[in-house]
């Protein structure tokens, strides 16, 4: 008996041991969610005037519950959650930055775009907020409302003066509540989002005078 109840705590602290290794397996994997990809189609059906200025793009700031790769959606105007079996392939931001650079690309109204951090000399700097970035379900049967929301600013460098301000809010329902259906509403929306930046930036008014001449 005394030989048992000697063994007994080297028992117990081996099988505490191995309890403890499982169950840190067990809690420190990161779930896997199916990644996801945006791929806005804009395009210019009429080719915009060139402008004779090179622009860059900032990375948009985004408060945090929007700066993640995290699918976000919202049930209530005080609410923010994100699903559980869906992730962006990159985060918010960085996905918006690249798609109002290839659709800035697209329109061909500057000579040369680039994001702010390749170190390039740009006459002006496209800065963004991304506001909203969200499924929003407005009625618990019904599909969500897709909601992206930019302010943007577009400053003149090097004097970092601020030369014009715009809002733009582009909501499009999805078409089912599968992952797949909201994916393509948020598609719409940023396609429609970063359209409205690329023809506001190129009408304003202060950038007349860096038109470049018709051929």
């Amino acid at each position: 008996m005394t030989r048992l109840r000697r063994r007994l705590p080297s028992f117990l602290a081996i099988a505490a041991a191995l309890l403890a290794a499982g169950c840190g397996g067990i809690f420190s994997d990161t779930p896997h969610r199916p990644l996801y990809q945006l791929k806005p189609a804009v395009t210019f059906r009429a080719p915009m005037r060139p402008i004779a200025a090179q622009l860059l793009v900032a990375l948009p700031s985004a408060p945090t519950g929007l700066d993640t790769n995290r699918v976000a959606l919202s049930r209530s105007a005080m609410s923010l959650d994100y699903f559980a079996d869906a992730e962006w392939s990159d985060s918010a931001p960085v996905i918006v930055q690249s798609a109002l650079v290839d659709a800035f690309e697209k329109s061909g109204a500057f000579p040369a775009v680039g994001r702010d951090n390749a170190g390039l000399r740009a006459d002006f700097i496209l800065e963004t907020e991304l506001r909203d970035f969200t499924a929003v379900y407005d009625s618990p049967n019904a599909p969500p409302r897709v909601t992206v929301a930019l302010t943007l600013k577009l400053i003149k460098i090097p004097d970092r003066k601020i030369i014009a301000q715009h809002t733009v809010l582009r909501q499009q329902p999805a078409a089912g509540t599968t992952i797949p259906d909201i994916v393509q509403a948020f598609n719409a929306a940023l396609s429609g989002a970063v359209e409205e930046a690329v023809r506001w930036t190129a009408g304003i008014p202060a950038l007349l005078s860096s038109r470049a001449p018709l051929s």
